[in-house]
Formats: C-alpha cells, structure tokens, sequence
C-alpha cells in the first residue's frame, strides 16, 4: 500500500471521527490500529500490549493525578473567594483595578490548580458578579477571565508541561522552572492592555464609588489581606521551591502540593469528607481522561512509525529546503489552527512523534520550544469553535451571548503572538532559569 493512500486513509478517518464527536482517545487509538493493520497486517497488532503498557507505567506521569488532586481540593475549600477578595484590595486602586485583579489571581490560582479551565471557572464565579456590580464592561470581565484562565497551563505546575516532557524524555523539573518568567510576563503584557485600554476609554472600568469602596471593606472585614493571598502564595513556594532547589523531584513535589492542599483546606475549615471525596473522585476522572487520550495517541503514533509514515514525513519537511526560522513559522500556524478544533493534549500527541526529529534537527531547544508550544495551547483555548476556557465563562456569565465572550477574548490573542515573539527574539526569558537550576 503506498504512502499516500495511507496518510489519506489516516486523514480522512480522523475527519470522519471527530466530526461525529467520537471521544478523541478512541478515534486516535482506532485510527491507529487501522493503519497499522492495513500496513503489518494482524502480526503489527501484537505489539499494541507493549505500547500500553510502557506508557501507562511512568513515574513521571505519577505527577499527574497528584497535581490533580491537589488543584482540586484549593478548589472546593472555598479558598477563591477569600483570596480574590485580598487581590481586590490590593489592586482596586489601579486603573480597571478589578480587571487587573482578575489577571493575577488567575496567575496564582492557575499555579496551584494546573487547569485553565477550572482557574476560569473558580475564579470567574466570584468575579463576574462583583464586576457586574461594579459597572465594568461585560465583553472585558469574560476576556480577561477567560485569558486569565489559559496561564495555569503555563504557570507551573502544568499537566501539559508534564506530559510534554514525558513525550521529548526533558526534565519536568526543567521545564517547569522555565514557564515561570514567561508566564509572568505574559500576565505582565494582559495587565499593561488592560491600562491602556482603560485609559483610552474610562466607561470600561467604572472607578469604585465610597459606597463600592465600603462594602468592599466589609466583604474583608473578617480576614486580613495576607491571611486571605499567602497560603496560597506559600503553597506555592512550597512546590516550587521544592524543584528548584532540588529538595524533591516534580513527582515528589506533586505529592508535598496536594498534602499542602489538604493542610490549608484544614486551614480554612473545608476539610469534610464530602471536600476529600469529591476530589479525590475528580482528580480520578480527570486522570483517566489524560490517560486515555496518552494511550490512544501512542498507538496512533506507533502506527506512524511501523508504517515508515513519520521517517517519510521527516524527510519531505527537509527536502522543502525551509529555514530553522521558516519552519517555526510554519508550526505556529498549524498550532494555531489545529487549536481551534483539537484540546492541547491531544494536539502534542498527534503532532510531535511526526514533528519532534525534525525540530532536533533544526536545533531547536527542546525546553524553550516546550514553552513556545505550551503558549500555543493556551491560545487555543479561547479560540473558537473549540475554546474551553469561553465556554466555561459563557457557562457561568449567567445569560451573556457565546460572541461577547469571544469579543472580550479575541485581543488576548494578539497578545499571546506578541509573548511567542519575544521568546522566539529573548530565548533567554525561557532558558535563563532552567541554565541556574542544571547548576545547582
């Protein structure tokens, strides 16, 4: 069978399962199987139990459920709404003050949950209204919540950076530390639009009247700022710190976090068995979906190398006699894209068995491209058609139309190229710390 009948097989049989909304992780792994039957015969299909097996039986991926677990549980231990209400306070006196607060509490949440979509909707819940309350543009509160959300998947730890990881054999630990300064300034960059645009148009972002300011001060008047922003600050720390310094791996570092979790759940009281229970059964779901989607992939990617798919695919890229430059370019774009239709998970496990030789070959730095591609991710989670993060805030806006959310996201966009062109120019923003971690 030649090459080309396969790949329009592979292509078409892909189309024809996801248009019908066939779960992702069986379309790959059936599609997988497909093609490796129809070039190895039933013989190909022996090796499937091997393919399983080895990536089912990772430490690294140990991680997973761990940092699951431990996002789940700030979650539900009421944690967001003390630790909004003290970012409010900071911040309020800025201009767009409350949008501002919308950014870094999704910056800081995002850390210690891993999920963007669940950072949009923890945080999103508390603010929408107190936003609406305050007079702030609907289309702004949904962008900014909705961008906000998508920097847990950057800001460590991240469950894509886990598997990413896992996928090239890089240092988790490595990798992590190396989303810590985009992932600042990226929260920098959404901070400084949201000042600017406020200042060109005020009606955006009403100023808090002494009336807001006052009932503002009774919503805290329980808690002290710090007692409200540092344990989770100081969860934080805890995890990271713990890698950094080389105390413990990311995997015993995931363990120390949702240990922590627990701890500052006791802190504020929420720690019921209900609490434990739910999400322990969450992080359970959670894990099981990634698993899936992992095992699915790999077959699909085992069927791309006994097939002599990718070496071929390799090896076309390189007659195209692109730049290192060009073909960046040319990956940007069919994330970009991809991202509309595809979540981020399966994105890497499609792309990457077929593209990763190629990106060796152009040099690329595997821990600064992981980062460049987790951006990538995140975009494609407040692009439409398929952008969880504005259905989650549509979800919660209580009635918004499904275009206002996308209205408010759309230059969140253009912003994240804008922090992909400034790694592509500074790779040190990415590579500088993970150089001070290798020598410690």
């Amino acid at each position: 069978m030649s090459s080309e009948l396969v790949i329009g097989i592979l292509f078409a049989s892909l189309a024809v399962f996801f248009l019908i909304g066939q779960w992702t992780a069986f379309a790959l792994g059936a599609v997988g199987m497909l093609i490796i039957f129809l070039t190895k015969g039933w013989i190909g299909m022996l090796g499937l139990s091997s393919v399983v097996w080895n990536n089912s039986n990772s430490y690294i991926l140990i991680a997973i459920p761990m940092f699951l677990l431990m996002g789940e549980i700030i979650l539900r231990s009421g944690s967001s709404q003390n630790f909004y209400a003290g970012i409010v306070k900071l911040l309020r006196k800025l201009p767009g003050g409350l949008l501002h607060a919308n950014i870094v509490s999704c910056a800081i949440f995002s850390a210690v949950s891993g999920s963007s979509v669940a950072t949009a909707a923890s945080v999103g819940t508390v603010a929408i209204p107190e936003l609406k309350r305050a007079g702030y543009r609907h289309s702004e509160i949904y962008g900014s919540l909705a961008a906000g959300g998508t920097l847990g998947i950057l800001i460590p730890p991240s469950i894509v950076m886990v598997l990413y990881a896992a996928l090239v054999e890089e240092s988790v630990g490595r990798l992590f530390i190396a989303g810590i300064i985009p992932g600042l300034i990226m929260s920098l960059i959404f901070m400084i639009y949201i000042a600017l645009k406020v200042f060109r148009d005020p009606s955006i972002a009403p100023s808090m009247t002494q009336e807001q300011i006052q009932a503002s001060e009774l919503m805290l008047s329980q808690s002290s700022v710090l007692r409200d922003v540092m344990p989770l600050i100081l969860l934080l720390l805890l995890v990271l710190g713990g890698i950094y310094s080389g105390i413990t791996t990311p995997t015993e570092a995931s363990a120390v976090g949702a240990a922590g979790a627990a701890g500052l759940a006791w802190y504020y009281k929420k720690l019921t068995w209900s609490v434990f229970w739910e999400s322990v059964m969450s992080s359970v779901k959670t894990t099981c979906m990634v698993a899936m989607i992992i095992i699915g992939a790999q077959i699909l990617s085992t069927a791309l190398t006994f097939s002599g798919l990718s070496r071929e695919i390799s090896e076309w890229i390189g007659t195209l006699g692109l730049s290192k430059w060009e073909f960046l370019m040319i990956l940007i774009v069919l994330y970009i894209v991809l991202g509309c239709f595809v979540d981020g998970i399966s994105m890497i496990y499609m792309t990457l068995p077929v593209l990763l030789p190629v990106i060796k070959v152009f040099g690329f730095d595997l821990i600064w491209f992981g980062v460049i591609i987790t951006i990538l991710i995140e975009l494609g989670q407040i692009t439409p058609p398929v952008g969880l993060n504005l259905f989650t805030i549509h979800g919660i806006s209580g009635g918004a139309k499904f275009s206002e959310v996308v209205a408010g996201s759309t230059p969140y966009v253009v912003l994240m190229l804008i922090g992909i062109a400034l790694l592509i120019f500074f790779p040190e923003l990415a590579t500088w710390l993970p150089e001070t971690m290798r020598g410690k």
